[in-house]
């Protein structure tokens, strides 16, 4: 709050102690205007301009951070779509003829000659439920006389039981598509004509989850061996506790594992990170950087929402800018086979520079007025500078993309692989066992393995309940 030159006048002729308690005022004053603009800045808080989840925005129209590419919406030249087609073999035809003339009202008899078919094809499908029985015959041995039962196939080894694609469709409906058990019993007995309690659909998840022990140590191997690795991290709740569930992936791979913790103790448990030598591309959270062996690439999605936050909130120049360098260096590495020259780089890295100047001009750090009662411990920044502070110190690990092109943009492949986690928690709340959890983790992550892999989640838990689990290293 600047004063007139006026009341600087009447000030100078005061007393002292008149001046310094206008002072007073005057700082207090731009203390509290500084908080008001922060408090504010926090209630405008969404999923556009910060780290807050969508689940926990409330509605706005979507904002996205995308540059526009003058493509037409939808489907793009190339896209395999998924439209209808006739098929030249149907499994049932049904013939229609003609009685009347539609032209002179005559009776058509039925063995009038036909000159050519008008075919219409009605899709749909067929449930029903089949029942195999396998008979075993016991045969007199000609030589002993004694009774030999032939063998059962291995997979047969009870008396009565589900068959492979039945349980498919179970996991598939249940861990893919989080029907509840409660629900997916009651389908069963109602669409598929099969009881099955919600206990038993309990079991044939906890079993094929341990099904894919070998497919998850493969999934880890590969994910170690890895030149980039995608990790993220977001909250869950087993018995109404708080957990966090961290995910690795690169293009190929996703492994999923949940714990009690969020930081290093947790990452060093599952033993991913630990071991990598890569590039580990994530958000700023400091467990990450305790892993020195690896190379650090930050995920310049949350930075792009940060610096919409502080334009919107704060009205600054600089994040304008700011987004304009991020946004200019992204398209340099989307060219065809061009590589952003060592010049284009510098010239980057100058304007980065130039723009964080800005920042620090546009933002000086405030004042604590004497009149304020002080808090222990250093005093707090406002968001700005916390995020111009971080941009700086770790400017080369923010434009690593640049000279790696191997590293993206962003993290979004993390994202992607734990939002399936979200989903499940808006449908369930949480897990009622940390067994639940951990066969969560591990049928998602060779699910999303198999999507990665362009094959199909059903095909991929056919093969998982038929005794053939996928990514094993198996020949």
């Amino acid at each position: 709050m600047e004063l007139s030159t006026e009341i600087k006048a009447l000030l100078a002729l005061c007393p002292k102690v008149i001046v310094d308690f206008v002072n007073e005022i005057v700082a207090e004053k731009e203390f509290l205007t500084a908080e008001i603009v922060r408090l504010r800045a926090i209630l405008n808080q969404n999923c556009t301009n910060s780290s807050v989840p969508p689940s926990k925005s409330n509605f706005i129209k979507p904002k996205s951070l995308r540059v526009a590419t003058g493509r037409k919406p939808g489907g793009q030249p190339g896209h395999e779509g998924s439209t209808l087609r006739m098929s030249e073999t149907p499994d049932v035809i049904v013939e229609h003829k003609a009685a009347v003339c539609e032209h002179c009202a005559a009776i058509i008899p039925s063995d009038a000659t036909e000159s050519r078919h008008v075919s219409r094809q009605v899709v749909d499908i067929e449930i029903r439920r089949v029942i195999t029985e396998h008979r075993a015959a016991v045969t007199i041995c000609p030589d002993c006389g004694k009774e030999t039962t032939a063998p059962f196939p291995s997979k047969v080894d009870h008396y009565l039981q589900y068959g492979p694609f039945f349980s498919t469709l179970l996991l598939y409906l249940n861990q893919g598509n989080f029907v509840p058990f409660d629900r997916l019993a009651k389908f069963c007995k109602d669409m598929l004509q099969i009881p099955v309690s919600p206990g038993t659909i309990v079991n044939i998840v906890q079993k094929s989850a341990q099904d894919l022990a070998a497919s998850m140590e493969f999934i880890k191997e590969q994910l170690l061996l890895s030149a980039v690795l995608h990790c993220d991290e977001t909250g869950t709740r087993i018995c109404g506790k708080n957990f966090w569930r961290h995910s690795a992936g690169n293009p190929w791979f996703t492994f999923l594992q949940t714990h009690i913790k969020r930081g290093n103790e947790a990452t060093d448990e599952i033993g991913i990170l630990p071991l990598f030598t890569g590039t580990a591309v994530h958000d700023f959270w400091k467990s990450y950087f305790s892993y020195v062996q690896c190379s650090h690439a930050m995920c310049n999605a949350h930075i792009l929402r940060e610096l919409n936050g502080v334009e919107e909130n704060f009205k600054r120049i600089w994040p304008k800018h700011m987004k304009e360098v991020l946004l200019d260096a992204k398209k340099m590495t989307e060219r065809a086979e061009v590589k952003p020259t060592p010049e284009e780089i510098a010239g980057i890295e100058l304007r980065y520079d130039e723009a964080l100047a800005q920042g620090y001009s546009e933002n000086p750090v405030p004042e604590t007025p004497t009149t304020v009662l002080k808090k222990r411990g250093p005093v707090a920044q406002t968001k700005e500078l916390n995020l111009l502070k971080r941009m700086t110190v770790y400017k080369n690990s923010i434009l690593l993309f640049l000279s790696l092109l191997e590293v993206p943009f962003t993290n979004n492949s993390a994202e992607q692989d734990i939002r399936m986690s979200k989903i499940q928690q808006k449908v369930s709340g949480g897990f009622r066992s940390i067994e639940g959890c951990d066969a969560f983790d591990t049928y998602r992550s060779y699910i999303a393995t198999a999507i990665k892999h362009e094959i199909s989640v059903f095909d991929a838990t056919f093969a998982l309940t038929s005794g053939h689990p996928l990514f094993t290293g198996a020949p």
